[in-house]
């Protein structure tokens, strides 16, 4: 089945808008390929769009299924584009309060612009020892992973935080350090990671432009 004939009547799909970016529509009509004009039905104001297709690149995005949306992974989406990974974000923050989401081995995280209790050392300790993918997405599970990869392969480990001004790089880095601290301030008593001992070699937290800001 090529891309084109996944836009049959009643296939939702994203289209551009003025104020929102993106919102969501549906094909009031089969569109089949070769078709030079795809009918649409905007979901929110029901306005009837008449879309202009000169090639498969003037085809809208392809919504993802309901059941998929606020996944904590963006890598576990059907279509992964941009109003996709954008609506994802809205619904994890909008609808269940999380600020952190993962793209594979990458945690993106959204600024609150306020004090969360996520950042205790009751929470701490929930990330000590476990595997990024067995918690729900944390800048304190990036960091244990770091953690661990550096006590298990005695290697320099980096944590790259990136972002525009005003993202929170500053803040995720004092986060993933105050995990470190705390963590390898209390690792003579922790049973956990008796198994061997961490050689503290260089820790790296910095920008894509080698600073944080």
């Amino acid at each position: 089945m090529t891309t084109a004939e996944l836009y049959t009547k009643g296939a939702q799909v994203w289209v551009h808008h003025t104020e929102l970016v993106w919102q969501g529509a549906e094909l009031t009509k089969d569109f089949k390929p070769g078709d030079k004009e795809m009918h649409l039905e905007t979901e929110d104001d029901r306005e009837t769009i008449v879309k202009k297709i000169k090639s498969d690149e003037d085809l809208p995005p392809l919504r993802n299924p309901d059941i998929l949306v606020g996944q904590n992974d963006l890598t576990s989406l059907s279509y992964l584009h941009e109003p996709a990974v954008l609506y994802n974000l809205q619904v994890r923050f909008l609808q269940n309060n999380a600020i952190y989401t993962y793209c594979g081995i990458v945690l993106v995280a959204i600024n609150p612009y306020e004090q969360l209790p996520l950042y205790g050392n009751e929470m701490v300790m929930a990330y000590t020892g476990q595997d990024m993918g067995q918690m729900d997405p944390h800048i304190y599970a990036v960091a244990e992973e770091a953690f661990r990869q550096m006590q298990r392969d005695e290697k320099n480990q980096s944590i790259i935080v990136s972002g525009e001004s005003g993202a929170g790089k500053t803040v995720s880095a004092k986060y993933a350090m105050r995990y470190f601290a705390t963590v390898g301030g209390s690792f003579p008593t922790d049973a956990k990671r008796r198994e061997k001992p961490v050689h503290y070699r260089e820790w790296r937290i910095r920008s894509g432009k080698d600073g944080v800001s």
